[in-house]
């Protein structure tokens, strides 16, 4: 049998690995606000801009690939919590033009109501911010 570590038990390999994600994760934290402060440019600029993850990701120094939901998530519960449209709507999946991220939940290819939803905050988005533009989930 193998020893363990002084002072503790060791981790299991699922469990080393949930801690690094976690790690990950905080790290990528600190990038809410810059994140927050992109995504209310593009939701202001003229014509609106909306964009793609790996794009987002350039524009604030994070890997496309993420990790992106914490930080949005974080990011959307602040903006329903303050009654705000959702910014993170703004950010959209390359192939399917919709964001993968619809009410914390991530689809490559959203269902229905996850089509219409992202479609009624896109509008909240574009009355707060960008009223002559028309809504491209439309």
């Amino acid at each position: 049998m193998g020893r363990l570590p002084i002072g503790g038990s060791a981790m299991t390999a699922a469990e080393r690995q949930r801690k690094r994600r976690e790690v990950i994760a905080m790290r990528y934290m600190e990038k809410k606000e810059a994140i927050e402060r992109e995504l209310e440019r593009c939701a202001r600029a003229t014509p609106m801009r909306r964009p793609t993850y790996t794009k987002l990701g350039r524009a604030v120094g994070m890997p496309p690939m993420g990790p992106w939901e914490p930080v949005l998530d974080a990011i959307a519960k602040d903006a329903e919590d303050a009654g705000r449209p959702d910014l993170t709507f703004l950010v959209q999946n390359a192939r399917t033009g919709y964001p993968s991220r619809v009410c914390r939940t991530t689809r490559r290819n959203l269902l229905p109501w996850q089509k219409e939803r992202a479609r009624a905050e896109m509008q909240r988005i574009i009355e707060a911010y960008n009223p002559t533009t028309p809504n491209p989930l439309a």
